[in-house]
């Protein structure tokens, strides 16, 4: 006879486990041994969440998505799985799904994080007064809340106060470049400083920090996540296209292009910025 008592706490160890090796990046380690905790216990919930999230740090958006639903689908209760379809739904650009999880999890227990996402949301559904009203909400409580101070740095461009936009760029600099010191080949940080730099219309060392965000990215991540702030490969290249663009460099700003589309033909960003540029 099965002691069901002796597999959770058997469960439990392997998650534990899986949990300290995704600390150290072992991601793939991580998985193997989540796998484990599945072959014993196949409907525990919290096992397929945590296979999930390393999933997702992986850059394996669509498997994780698998085990998120398989995840709620055995614990409907939990606030967690909400959370994660919201972001997971948001990462692959399903913006009607990600907006419903988010909504269930901040009915079940309210967050800033769950304000941010929604207001990221509005964002890339073009309505700026929901967006900005919810970044708002959030900067009130937070005011470092990095995705928020970025993406209500973008709508303040946006609105055309590129003034006001400055002081919250400039938190973002702030910070990553404080990450990038301490961590050298942080691909993440570099993104974002080269993304901040190109909004404060300094084109050099915009240039000169997407090159490194792009030298720093590794083969096995394709989409990458910071602070909650999602960006793809392909959209690395598109984002020193449109420097280089800038700078007058257009040979390698159409070279660059190239390669974003040859990732993602159909990214409609890419695709206007292709337009834009004339290539």
């Amino acid at each position: 006879m099965v002691d069901e008592s002796e597999q959770f706490f058997e469960c439990e160890e392997y998650i534990e486990t899986a949990l300290s090796l995704s600390l150290t990046g072992k991601n793939e380690e991580a998985l193997k041994v989540i796998d484990k905790a599945i072959k014993i216990k196949p409907d525990f919930a919290q096992a397929y969440n945590k296979k999930g999230d390393f999933l997702f740090k992986l850059g394996r958006i669509k498997e994780a998505l698998d085990c998120y639903l398989k995840s709620k689908e055995l614990n409907k209760d939990n606030q967690n799985n909400y959370y994660d379809l919201g972001r997971t739904y948001l990462m692959l650009g399903d913006y009607t799904n990600a907006l419903e999880n988010f909504k269930i999890a901040n009915q079940m227990k309210a967050q800033t994080d769950i304000h941010a996402f929604i207001g990221k949301i509005y964002y890339e559904q073009g309505n700026l007064k929901d967006a900005k009203a919810s970044f708002e909400n959030v900067l009130r409580e937070d005011d470092h809340h990095m995705m928020s101070v970025y993406y209500y740095a973008l709508i303040l461009v946006q609105e055309g106060n590129l003034a006001q936009a400055k002081g919250y760029f400039n938190k973002v600099i702030e910070k990553y470049a404080r990450l990038v010191r301490s961590k050298k080949n942080f691909a993440e940080g570099y993104y974002y400083l080269g993304k901040c730099y190109f909004y404060l219309e300094d084109y050099e060392k915009a240039e000169e920090n997407l090159k490194l965000a792009i030298q720093y990215d590794t083969d096995s991540v394709d989409n990458h996540y910071s602070f909650e702030m999602f960006y793809t490969d392909a959209e690395a290249f598109a984002a020193l296209a449109e420097i280089q663009s800038k700078l007058s460099k257009n040979e390698e700003a159409k070279e660059n292009l190239l390669k974003a589309l040859s990732l993602e033909p159909n990214n409609k960003k890419i695709l206007d910025l292709k337009t834009k540029l004339g290539y």
